[in-house]
């Protein structure tokens, strides 16, 4: 009687194996997914901000070009000279702010 159910094991072994397999390869691949969705989303902020970074410097070195002498030596007594720093990076995190709110929104509208 021994011999029949010792002979099943490897079928059974076979079988929880598969299932497990087919498991694992599912969740992976769900989970590679979302990843790649994640890691463009990050580098797509990367480049707008740097791009907005960029556009912001371009214009406030515009208007200093433009800008006669006495305006660029009166503008350096009262604002500083990160200021194009400081204005890009608060643009930056209300367009961060806005991407955010706006992905929130779109979890909000599939969940519910």
């Amino acid at each position: 009687m021994a011999i029949p159910v010792l002979a099943g094991i490897p079928w059974l072994a076979g079988v929880i194996g598969g299932v497990f397999s087919a498991l694992f390869a599912y969740i992976a691949n769900f989970v590679t997914k979302r990843l790649a969705v994640s890691v463009a989303v990050v580098s797509v902020i990367i480049a707008v901000t740097t791009a907005f970074f960029v556009a912001v410097n371009a214009i406030v070195s515009g208007i200093t070009i433009v800008a006669p002498p006495e305006v660029a030596i009166a503008a350096g007594l009262v604002v500083p000279s990160n200021a194009t720093l400081c204005v890009s990076s608060y643009m930056s995190a209300l367009l961060l702010r806005w991407a955010y709110q706006w992905n929130v929104k779109i979890l909000q509208y599939k969940l519910f």
